[in-house]
């Protein structure tokens, strides 16, 4: 087993790296400040493979590992959390069609998202519950060769600035989660409109709005697989993108330690830096811990993405679940480190506990990884 990085993850870390302090970081507070997403950093990813950088040559994207994405993500959010959680979502949206596009759709839909020409949204959260899926509402009736959708979902990043939104909803309520399909809807759809951006507590840059579908008429060519296997794509998709999530909070609490570290180094009190008192040092010897591990287990589930067939379910929860708790003990011993400096917006620290608390919530949150990972490993009667 060899836990050291290839030669071109190494080199993929540091292109990302040069960029996203260079380019992403400098803007990271305007973005927060202004809740304003960042449109015009969208070519710049695509420029550099960053928005199909594990998906095949042949599909449009880099070809490289899902280590390397991975590697990615957690740089791109250490700069700035806003863009890698665009970066996550737009995954999530070419993921379902990595997964089960025909032939026809992946020329049209993937090649142009994994190129980064086109932006993607995931539309599956709705009002009525996030987690519980089987709750949709949201409807596609075929009608001749058009289905017409109607209903809404809610929270959905990339939404009215992604130019494919792919969309669950449901071609047979009686048959509940076997009912459900997935489509892919062009963004000037009639019947297809966007809700106002929503006000987040945190990761502002990354916009999340209400996608919501009256009588919206769309091909048929467009239902992605077969009617009735949309929930399962969905749980496949979602399995995938908690890596990405933890991969955002390895970057985010990379971030917070770099900054503590830093701070500790240059605050003074009582003649001398606070980096030289045992209680700062266990502090921060704890946040490395948290990011270290973290980091390695997020590599593994990553490794896994690989492997043919394999279901990632309860290492992907695993990773998912100790990262994303991991930067929230991280960024709360940063704040306290920094004092009454870390409550102020001016101080990086302040933004990044802010960005935080979400890595517990979307993509499922902490108790519904617990629910996964026990499914796993208590045995059945």
């Amino acid at each position: 087993m060899d836990f050291n990085l290839t030669d071109e993850q190494r080199e993929i870390r540091k292109m990302v790296r040069e960029f996203s302090q260079n380019v992403l970081k400098p803007k990271a507070q305007e973005l927060d400040v202004n809740n304003r997403f960042p449109i015009e950093t969208i070519p710049q990813l695509a420029e550099l493979g960053l928005l199909g950088i594990a998906y095949p040559e042949e599909d449009g994207g880099v070809g490289a590992d899902a280590v390397s994405e991975a590697i990615a993500v957690e740089e791109i959010t250490a700069a700035c959390a806003a863009t890698g959680s665009i970066v996550t979502a737009h995954y999530l949206g070419i993921d379902g069609l990595y997964l089960a596009a025909n032939e026809a759709q992946r020329k049209k839909y993937l090649v142009p998202g994994c190129r980064g020409e086109k932006l993607f949204a995931f539309g599956l959260t709705e009002p009525s519950g996030g987690t519980d899926v089987n709750a949709m509402r949201t409807t596609a009736v075929q009608d001749g060769d058009d289905y017409v959708l109607n209903g809404s979902k809610v929270f959905i990043t990339n939404a009215g600035y992604a130019d494919i939104v792919v969309v669950y909803a449901k071609t047979d309520p009686a048959k509940g989660s076997r009912g459900i399909s997935a489509f892919i809807v062009e963004k000037d759809t009639p019947g297809l409109s966007f809700g106002t951006g929503d006000d987040k507590m945190g990761i502002r840059g990354a916009q999340t709005n209400e996608v919501i579908f009256e009588n919206c008429r769309i091909p048929k060519e467009n239902l992605v697989g077969e009617e009735g296997s949309g929930f399962k794509l969905a749980m496949q998709v979602v399995d995938r993108g908690r890596i990405g999530i933890a991969a955002m909070a390895v970057g985010l609490s990379q971030a917070a330690l770099d900054e503590t570290i830093q701070y500790s180094k240059e605050r003074i009190a009582f003649d001398q830096t606070i980096s030289k008192f045992q209680g700062i040092q266990w502090m921060i010897a704890d946040m490395a811990v948290d990011v270290e591990v973290g980091r390695l287990y997020t590599y593994y589930a990553a490794s896994l993405k690989d492997k043919k067939g394999y279901r990632l379910s309860k290492e992907a929860a695993i990773s998912k679940l100790f990262t994303s708790e991991a930067s929230n003990r991280v960024v709360n011993k940063a704040v306290q480190i920094h004092g009454g400096y870390g409550y102020m917006k001016e101080y990086t620290v302040e933004r990044l506990y802010r960005d935080q608390r979400i890595l517990e919530i979307f993509e499922g949150t902490s108790q519904v990884q617990k629910m996964v990972i026990s499914s796993h490993v208590i045995p059945r009667d």
